[in-house]
């Protein structure tokens, strides 16, 4: 997540502060309350430059009889395929040389993180809501989100159902769970803390997301604020949430440009003003089906 400038006067970056903001950038990206959903090792990743076509491969029939001296038994390989087209993302701040002035510097490095904080959020947000689109959906205690009420909550029960119904599937673990807060509350406040392994004791610390809390039923919990609450989707108007239990291959990335900060202009005569963003061109898409399942629910911290 580099920092890139792009500059049109003789107000260039030196060296010295563009390597500042460029440690700011990449110090702000760490910093979110939840870094980093591509990082997740369930997720296939392509960098073509270009549309990414992701084969699913259809697991071969099970062999239970024993071969004879001249059986040649053999079958056909059979795959379906997923395309995901990279899109461009993106957001800046324009700064004013007073503000900085006037601040001593500070504005342009709050400005550096306040983008870099951004770009976290969006990348994460842009494949929280690809999964919120999932089709293979359990609505809890209802047939449908619309008759959801303000006792329809998560339970250890249905976190288990969903780990019967992947593993009867044959997904292939890691597992995740991406799960708001108000939804997390609900379901520790039914298991309380033992029941989780939490995220410290893992046998790799390194391979903890920002944002996990711990693991319980083979599940890793990624609590994330990003995950949409659905006002007044449910039962005289109560709000739903939709939980997301993933595995292997579930999710594609694919990236033309790497996502990163950008310092473009100052555009006007007196050199006064400074965009600050972040540009990529990537995108996110369901790519196995079967490995994913949303769980929707009310929760009691809801407006219900």
């Amino acid at each position: 997540m580099a920092l890139y400038t792009n500059m049109t006067s003789d107000a260039e970056l030196d060296d010295a502060v563009k390597n500042i903001y460029d440690d700011e950038f990449i110090i702000a990206a760490e910093d979110t309350l939840s870094k980093d959903l591509t990082s997740i090792a369930t997720i296939q990743r392509k960098i073509d430059g270009a549309t990414d076509v992701f084969t699913i491969y259809t697991a071969l029939t099970v062999q239970t009889s024993a071969l004879t001296e001249d059986d040649d038994t053999r079958e056909a390989a059979s795959d379906s395929s997923v395309t995901i087209t990279p899109a461009e993302y993106g957001n800046a701040v324009t700064q004013t040389n007073l503000a900085d002035l006037k601040s001593g510097g500070r504005n342009s490095l709050a400005l550096v993180r306040l983008a870099s904080k951004n770009m976290r959020e969006s990348m994460d947000k842009i494949m929280v809501t690809v999964g919120e689109a999932g089709s293979n959906e359990t609505i809890v205690g209802q047939s449908a989100e619309t008759s959801v009420t303000s006792s329809d909550i998560i339970t250890a029960d249905e976190v288990r159902k969903q780990k019967a119904i992947m593993e009867t599937a044959g997904v292939s673990p890691p597992y995740y769970c991406v799960i708001h807060p108000h939804v997390f509350y609900d379901l520790k406040k039914e298991t309380g803390d033992e029941a989780f392994v939490k995220a410290l004791h893992y046998a790799d610390p390194q391979a903890i997301i920002k944002g996990e809390y711990g693991m319980f039923d083979g599940f890793r919990f990624i609590i994330h604020p990003q995950v949409a609450i659905n006002t007044n989707a449910g039962d005289t108007n109560v709000d739903t949430y939709h939980t997301q239990f993933f595995g292997f291959n579930a999710f594609g990335y694919s990236e033309s440009q790497t996502p990163g900060g950008n310092i473009t202009g100052p555009f006007d005569v007196h050199g006064r003003f400074l965009n600050i963003g972040w540009y990529g061109v990537f995108s996110y898409g369901l790519v196995d089906t079967s490995a994913h399942r949303l769980l929707t629910s009310a929760s009691s911290m809801g407006t219900n």
